[in-house]
């Protein structure tokens, strides 16, 4: 069985360009929680600043920044441990 994932920007993409709000979003947003797809925010912004939103839209998947400069797991996130290599000495796993 196939499973969708969803990435997505913030700046003019998720988030209104002038305003910073994802109101416009909402129903969408909606339906990928009731369909459990996982949003995958990409942006250019620090994982701080990204953190910052993925708390407002209740968003507790793993997510990029700083244009892939920075790959954020939550801890716990997949259900099969992932061994370490050069590449996973650049991810950070949230606790």
């Amino acid at each position: 069985m196939k499973k969708l994932i969803i990435f997505t920007d913030l700046d003019g993409t998720l988030l209104d360009y002038s305003t910073y709000s994802f109101e416009a979003a909402i129903p969408a947003l909606q339906l990928l929680k009731e369909k459990n797809i996982p949003l995958i925010i990409c942006s250019s912004k620090t994982g701080k600043e990204i953190e910052h939103y993925r708390k407002k839209l209740g968003n507790t998947h793993p997510f990029i920044s700083e244009n892939g400069g920075g790959i954020f797991i939550p801890k716990g996130y997949f259900d099969f441990r992932v061994e370490s290599s050069e590449f996973m000495k650049k991810m950070i796993i949230l606790s």
